[in-house]
């Protein structure tokens, strides 16, 4: 696995956590769509793994497969389901602790 590829991996989750939230949240919660965000976020997410071209199957663990975009689909699904995981675990660890 290249170096740079589990922090670029953390940078699109992130960035396509935001993309959700800022774009797609207030719309669709507002109209009452809110249960479709989950699917929202899997699609931004494989939409910036086909644009930057990373398959974390193929990078990981070796695995290639027949047709390149379907590696990189793959790998997006992944990220566009955990951005949510990230970005619980990023403002957990970035609010600032309330004084009692």
């Amino acid at each position: 696995m290249e170096p740079a590829l589990p922090l670029g991996i953390l940078a699109l989750a992130f960035l396509s956590e935001s993309i959700t939230e800022y774009l797609f949240a207030g719309p669709l919660s507002g109209r009452g769509l809110g249960r479709y965000l989950p699917y929202v976020a899997a699609g931004v997410g494989v939409v910036l793994c086909l644009a930057y071209r990373i398959d974390l199957l193929e990078s990981a663990l070796g695995l290639s497969p027949g047709w390149p975009p379907l590696g990189q689909a793959l790998t997006g699904l992944v990220l566009g389901r955990g951005s949510s995981y990230l970005h619980d675990f990023y403002t957990t660890f970035t609010k600032p602790k309330q004084s009692s």
